[in-house]
């Protein structure tokens, strides 16, 4: 019988904001799948086995997907070979995700070779950077009839709340739009972790931030 693999969210940092679920699911699975950083599991598996220590003993696939995009989709398909390879040996796997795998995620880009081949998959959701950041800013991402949009490293002019994930690199300019439009912004990086900074004054927040860095526009 073949296994079954699930997407798993481990939220976006603090280790009280992973689910149950997602608890229950990675403890009880044979194989722990991860995207792979400098050789080494990447931040969602540093978080999962903080929560859980106990599965530092379990089969570890790290999966390498490089940033540069003419790569991207040999990396993909090497990653569901190597994937199904495990599922057909039986074995159930959790594949981890920072924040919730439908937001910018690596799962859905191998999920459809996955599933084509038959094999089952189950998506755990789970808690958003965003979500978590708005929390800590005691800030609504929405009331009434507003709307939200998130986008990823771009400033876009919208009728709303605007969320702008992957902010680090394009503070400078997303600075620039901001105050051009006579909004207020807010800042937050590495959200929920022990280095989390929170800057919601625009002359404060700096030309460049860590990768892990988000910014709200109201």
């Amino acid at each position: 019988m073949s296994g079954k693999l699930y997407a798993v969210g481990v939220g976006p940092g603090d280790l009280e904001l992973i689910t149950l679920k997602a608890l229950k699911i990675i403890k009880s699975v044979d194989c722990i799948a991860c995207p792979e950083s400098h050789g080494e599991p990447g931040l969602a598996f540093t978080i999962a086995k903080e929560a859980a220590p106990e599965i530092a003993s379990k089969e570890l696939l790290l999966l390498e997907f490089p940033m540069r995009k003419e790569d991207v989709s040999d990396a993909h398909k090497k990653a569901a070979d190597r994937l199904m390879a495990l599922l057909t040996a039986g074995k159930n796997m959790a594949f981890l995700t920072l924040g919730d795998p439908g937001v910018y995620s690596t799962f859905y880009y191998i999920a459809d070779a996955v599933m084509a081949q038959g094999f089952e998959v189950e998506v755990v959701s789970g808690i958003t950077s965003f979500s978590a950041a708005a929390a800590r800013l005691k800030l609504p991402l929405a009331l009434g009839a507003e709307s939200v949009m998130i986008t990823a490293g771009k400033f876009r002019e919208f009728d709303g709340t605007l969320v702008i994930l992957k902010a680090g690199g394009r503070l400078r300019e997303i600075k620039a739009q901001v105050a051009a439009a006579g909004k207020s912004i807010y800042l937050v990086e590495n959200c929920g972790m022990a280095d989390e900074k929170i800057v919601d004054l625009l002359d404060s927040i700096p030309d460049e931030a860590g990768y892990f860095s988000l910014v709200i526009v109201k």
